[in-house]
């Protein structure tokens, strides 16, 4: 869990760095390593801001050979804390804000972080020693299919035999 200390702070700016895992709702199976943040804190009276950068290592499949492999990600982050807000000031179109009692001494900011990193996450997964190769170079069966002068069609319905 990545927790913010947000009681204390004088007003200014504060640099900080939170490390933690994601747990519980915020638990993912391609976010399963350490996630760190690195950053400013703006504190002016009940608003907090964080702006900085967190990272992580991602768990992903690749496309071409199906091998599980380990990527880094990153993703620049900006996260607002509003301290003792009362409930009908508060709106569902703040994005990225937290509102936390005055009381509390921590915000939580797991889910934000978490969200924004799995938004980093490449649409194309490769792992790097697959990166820049062909898919003839990864399975070179495909080349001597293609002379026998198989069809795409005639080598699925082999595998399907196989």
């Amino acid at each position: 869990m990545l927790l913010l200390n947000a009681q204390g702070l004088s007003n200014g700016k504060h640099f900080i760095e939170v490390s933690g895992y994601a747990d519980g709702d915020f638990k993912s199976d391609i976010i399963d390593s350490e996630v760190f943040v690195k950053g400013s804190l703006r504190v002016h009276n009940d608003r907090i801001i964080l702006k900085g950068k967190a990272w992580t290592k991602a768990k992903l499949i690749c496309d071409l050979s199906l091998e599980d492999y380990r990527e880094d990600i990153e993703a620049e982050i900006e996260v607002n804390i509003i301290k003792g807000m009362k409930e009908e000031f508060r709106s569902e179109n703040d994005e990225n804000t937290i509102y936390i009692g005055e009381e509390e001494k921590t915000a939580n900011i797991t889910e934000i972080i978490v969200q924004e990193l799995l938004v980093k996450i490449p649409m194309k997964k490769v792992a790097p020693k697959y990166r820049g190769k062909d898919i003839e170079e990864i399975y070179p069966e495909i080349i001597e299919d293609k002379k026998e002068g198989l069809s795409p069609f005639d080598i699925l319905k082999n595998l399907k035999n196989n």
